[in-house]
This record gives C-alpha cells, structure tokens and sequence, in this order.
C-alpha cells in the first residue's frame, strides 16, 4: 500500500483492529457511507483527536438529525487511514460551523477529503471514513 505521490510502502502492523472505543468517548451506532454521502451542512466542529498510532482522525462534531432538521445532535466523524491533514483556516472566534463535505480526488483506495467550513477548509486522504453516535463522557 502506497500514499499518493509517494513510493515509500506502508506496513499495516498486527493486532492493529479497530475498536469500538475512540479516544475518550463511547461509541454507539456506526453508520457506513460514501464520504460524499455524509451530510455535514451547518453541524458544528467541536474537537479534533488525532491518533497517530491508529492513523487515524477523529472529529467530535453536532450534525443535523437529517437534511430537512434544525436540530444538532453528537456525533463523531472518524476517517481512516489518515495522512496529509492540513488546516486552512483563519483565527475566528467560536466553532467553525461546518458546510460542506465532499471527495476531491480519488486515486485507488485513497480519497482526498475536503471539509468546508464557516472558518476556512480542512483536507485530508484517507481510505473510509464513518459517522459514529456518541455520548461525550463529562
């Protein structure tokens, strides 16, 4: 396995599995989708946890309930994967409130992944991504 743009190979490590626990929060219902499909349009990026040994990124955000509600509920976006984050923003006071979120490019199974934001854009490759439930712990 490959980055794109690159010829240095990766190794996937044994009894590297993915869990159901993601950093300090419990996780609930996974939903798998495209990266496209998942609708992100005024939720709310409250944290970022990047975890580097599972190469893997982790977004505590608020997501509208469907496409037609107000209404935010906890959810955590999780990429896998993960190489080449970068953050394009600007220093604005609160949370960014998110736009959109859309696949760039795809090359094999890496995808280039953009977030959209009220603040800038994030991007990102990586192989999948999923919405996860969650109940932050206090």
């Amino acid at each position: 396995m490959e980055f794109p743009g690159t010829t240095t190979p990766r190794r996937r490590w044994p009894g590297r599995g993915r869990g159901a626990a993601v950093g300090r929060f419990t996780v609930g219902h996974v939903t798998s989708m495209e990266i496209s499909d998942i609708y992100v349009h005024d939720g709310k990026l409250l944290r970022v946890i990047e975890d580097t040994q599972q190469e893997r990124l982790t977004m505590e955000v608020l997501l509208p309930v469907d496409p037609k509600s107000d209404e935010l509920v906890p959810r955590l976006l999780v990429f896998d994967d993960v190489h080449g984050y970068q953050i394009f923003e600007g220093r604005v006071e609160g949370c960014p409130v998110l736009l959109n979120l859309s696949v760039m490019e795809k090359s094999g199974q890496w995808s280039r992944v953009r977030l959209d934001t009220t603040h800038g854009y994030r991007e990102l490759y990586c192989t999948a991504a999923r919405v996860c439930d969650h109940e932050p712990l206090v």
